[in-house]
Protein backbone atom coordinates (compact mmCIF):
# COMPACT_ATOMS: atom_id res chain seq x y z
CA UNK A 1 0.00 0.00 0.00
CA UNK A 2 2.86 2.43 0.80
CA UNK A 3 4.26 1.68 -2.79
CA UNK A 4 0.65 2.25 -4.17
CA UNK A 5 0.73 5.90 -2.13
CA UNK A 6 4.16 6.54 -3.36
CA UNK A 7 3.51 6.24 -6.80
CA UNK A 8 -0.02 8.06 -6.22
CA UNK A 9 1.31 11.34 -4.71
CA UNK A 10 4.15 11.19 -7.63
CA UNK A 11 1.21 11.31 -10.25
CA UNK A 12 3.05 8.49 -12.15
CA UNK A 13 0.84 6.49 -13.63
CA UNK A 14 2.84 4.20 -15.04
CA UNK A 15 4.51 3.14 -11.83
CA UNK A 16 1.16 2.66 -10.34
CA UNK A 17 0.08 0.08 -12.95
CA UNK A 18 3.82 -1.29 -12.39
CA UNK A 19 2.82 -1.53 -8.43
CA UNK A 20 -0.81 -3.19 -8.86
CA UNK A 21 0.93 -6.16 -11.87
CA UNK A 22 3.67 -6.99 -8.88
CA UNK A 23 1.28 -6.65 -5.91
CA UNK A 24 -1.70 -8.20 -8.01
CA UNK A 25 -2.61 -10.98 -6.05
CA UNK A 26 -2.59 -9.22 -2.82
CA UNK A 27 -4.55 -6.11 -4.45
CA UNK A 28 -7.00 -7.79 -6.51
CA UNK A 29 -8.37 -10.54 -3.74
CA UNK A 30 -10.38 -7.60 -1.74
CA UNK A 31 -13.10 -6.27 -3.90
CA UNK A 32 -13.25 -2.76 -1.37
CA UNK A 33 -9.40 -2.41 -2.28
CA UNK A 34 -9.86 -3.22 -5.78
CA UNK A 35 -12.77 -0.85 -6.58
CA UNK A 36 -10.98 2.17 -4.95
CA UNK A 37 -7.52 1.13 -6.90
CA UNK A 38 -10.25 1.36 -9.48
CA UNK A 39 -11.33 5.02 -8.89
CA UNK A 40 -7.60 5.89 -8.44
CA UNK A 41 -6.40 4.65 -11.44
CA UNK A 42 -8.93 6.72 -13.20
CA UNK A 43 -8.06 9.96 -11.41
CA UNK A 44 -4.44 9.51 -12.01
CA UNK A 45 -5.15 8.72 -15.87
CA UNK A 46 -7.26 12.02 -15.85
CA UNK A 47 -4.41 14.53 -13.93
CA UNK A 48 -2.57 12.94 -16.45
CA UNK A 49 -4.04 13.91 -19.78
CA UNK A 50 -4.89 17.00 -18.39
CA UNK A 51 -1.15 18.21 -17.51
CA UNK A 52 -0.12 16.93 -21.32
CA UNK A 53 -2.84 18.82 -22.46
CA UNK A 54 -2.75 21.70 -20.84
CA UNK A 55 -0.47 23.96 -23.13
CA UNK A 56 -1.67 22.91 -26.40
CA UNK A 57 -4.66 24.25 -27.97
CA UNK A 58 -4.78 22.00 -30.55
CA UNK A 59 -2.77 18.15 -30.28
CA UNK A 60 -2.79 15.15 -32.10
CA UNK A 61 -4.03 12.29 -30.24
CA UNK A 62 -1.26 9.68 -31.16
CA UNK A 63 0.76 12.15 -29.66
CA UNK A 64 -0.74 12.33 -26.44
CA UNK A 65 -1.01 8.63 -26.40
CA UNK A 66 2.57 8.41 -27.04
CA UNK A 67 3.40 10.32 -24.32
CA UNK A 68 1.54 8.91 -21.81
CA UNK A 69 2.22 5.43 -23.26
CA UNK A 70 -1.04 4.23 -23.54
CA UNK A 71 -2.94 2.44 -26.84
CA UNK A 72 -4.76 5.50 -28.92
CA UNK A 73 -8.35 3.89 -28.60
CA UNK A 74 -8.35 4.22 -24.67
CA UNK A 75 -6.79 7.27 -24.79
CA UNK A 76 -9.31 8.65 -27.78
CA UNK A 77 -11.96 7.23 -25.11
CA UNK A 78 -11.16 8.52 -21.94
CA UNK A 79 -10.43 11.93 -23.51
CA UNK A 80 -14.25 12.10 -25.36
CA UNK A 81 -15.63 10.86 -21.70
CA UNK A 82 -14.05 13.47 -19.96
CA UNK A 83 -15.18 16.39 -22.07
CA UNK A 84 -18.71 14.66 -21.99
CA UNK A 85 -17.88 15.21 -17.57
CA UNK A 86 -17.11 18.45 -18.23
CA UNK A 87 -13.46 18.61 -17.20
CA UNK A 88 -12.26 20.67 -19.80
CA UNK A 89 -14.00 21.91 -22.84
CA UNK A 90 -12.81 21.13 -26.20
CA UNK A 91 -13.85 18.48 -29.04
CA UNK A 92 -12.32 15.47 -30.53
CA UNK A 93 -11.63 15.65 -34.85
CA UNK A 94 -11.25 12.02 -35.36
CA UNK A 95 -11.07 12.60 -39.29
CA UNK A 96 -7.91 14.82 -38.29
CA UNK A 97 -7.29 12.55 -35.00
CA UNK A 98 -6.77 15.71 -33.10
CA UNK A 99 -8.01 16.93 -29.62
CA UNK A 100 -8.91 20.78 -30.21
CA UNK A 101 -9.32 22.34 -26.79
CA UNK A 102 -11.18 25.83 -25.67
CA UNK A 103 -9.79 28.57 -23.46
CA UNK A 104 -12.13 28.06 -20.32
CA UNK A 105 -14.69 31.09 -21.41
CA UNK A 106 -16.85 33.10 -18.84
CA UNK A 107 -20.42 32.28 -19.12
CA UNK A 108 -22.33 34.38 -21.49
CA UNK A 109 -24.74 36.85 -19.86
CA UNK A 110 -26.91 37.30 -23.13
CA UNK A 111 -27.66 33.28 -22.99
CA UNK A 112 -28.29 33.14 -19.06
CA UNK A 113 -30.90 36.16 -19.37
CA UNK A 114 -32.58 34.25 -22.40
CA UNK A 115 -32.86 31.00 -20.45
CA UNK A 116 -34.29 33.34 -17.75
CA UNK A 117 -37.19 34.73 -20.24
CA UNK A 118 -37.66 31.40 -21.44
CA UNK A 119 -38.21 29.84 -18.31
CA UNK A 120 -40.80 32.67 -16.92
CA UNK A 121 -42.41 32.35 -20.09
CA UNK A 122 -43.29 28.24 -18.99
CA UNK A 123 -43.86 29.21 -15.74
CA UNK A 124 -46.85 32.07 -17.71
CA UNK A 125 -48.04 29.76 -19.80
CA UNK A 126 -48.62 26.83 -17.30
CA UNK A 127 -50.30 29.53 -15.34
CA UNK A 128 -52.76 30.42 -17.83
CA UNK A 129 -53.26 26.70 -19.15
CA UNK A 130 -54.45 26.08 -15.09
CA UNK A 131 -56.80 29.09 -15.03
CA UNK A 132 -58.15 27.73 -18.13
CA UNK A 133 -59.21 24.95 -17.00
CA UNK A 134 -60.19 25.50 -13.74
CA UNK A 135 -62.73 28.12 -16.00
CA UNK A 136 -63.84 25.05 -18.05
CA UNK A 137 -64.61 23.68 -15.23
CA UNK A 138 -66.58 26.58 -13.70
CA UNK A 139 -68.65 26.62 -17.23
CA UNK A 140 -69.89 23.41 -17.31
Amino acid sequence: MSAIAAAASRRSLKEFESVIDQYSAQLQEDVLIKHHLGILSEQLLESNLIRIIEPYSCVEISHVASLIEMPQPTVEKKLSQMILDGKFQGILDQGKGQLIVYEEGEKDAVIEKGLQVISNMDNVVSSLFDRAGALTVMMS
